[in-house]
C-alpha cells in the first residue's frame, strides 16, 4: 500500500497540464467568436447574404466547441479535485484510495476524449473557412 501513494503523484502534473491546454483553446475561440461578431455587425450582413449561410454554420460550431470545453475543463477540474481527495485517502482513509483515485483517472479520461471530440470538431469550422477560399 506504501507505493500507491505514487499513484496519485503521476496524475498530478498531468492534469493541469491539460488544463493549461484547454484554457488556451478557450481562449483562441473566444477571439475568434468575438472576430467573427465584429465582422457581422460591422458589415451588417443579412440572412439573405450569401455570406450568411457560412457565417450561420460557423457560429452553429463554435458553438458546439464552447459547450465541448466547458465540459473538457470541469471533468479535468473535478478530476484534479478527485485526484486530491486520493492523495487524502491515502494517509486517512485507505480503503477509499483505490476507488477515489481510478474515478479520478475515469474523469480525466472523460476529459480528454471530450477534447478528442472538440479536435474533430475544430477541423470542421476550419474546413469551412477553406471553403470561402475554394470560392476565390
Amino acid at each position: 500500500m506504501d507505493n500507491l501513494i505514487l499513484l496519485p503523484a503521476i496524475l498530478f502534473p498531468a492534469i493541469p497540464l491539460m488544463m493549461v491546454n484547454f484554457g488556451n483553446r478557450y481562449s483562441s475561440l473566444s477571439t475568434l467568436i468575438r472576430k467573427i461578431h465584429d465582422e457581422l455587425i460591422n458589415k451588417k450582413i443579412s440572412k439573405n447574404d450569401k455570406s450568411a449561410n457560412r457565417y450561420l454554420a460557423q457560429i452553429k460550431i463554435l458553438r458546439q466547441r464552447l459547450v465541448l470545453n466547458r465540459m473538457m475543463q470541469t471533468t479535468a477540474s473535478l478530476s484534479f479535485l478527485v485526484n486530491l481527495m486520493s492523495i487524502f485517502f491515502a494517509f486517512k482513509y485507505q480503503e477509499y484510495f483505490i476507488n477515489t483515485f481510478l474515478f479520478a483517472v475515469l474523469l480525466f479520461s472523460v476529459s480528454i476524449i471530450i477534447y478528442i471530440y472538440e479536435l474533430q470538431i475544430a477541423v470542421q469550422a476550419l474546413d469551412k473557412h477553406l471553403e470561402d477560399l475554394e470560392e476565390l
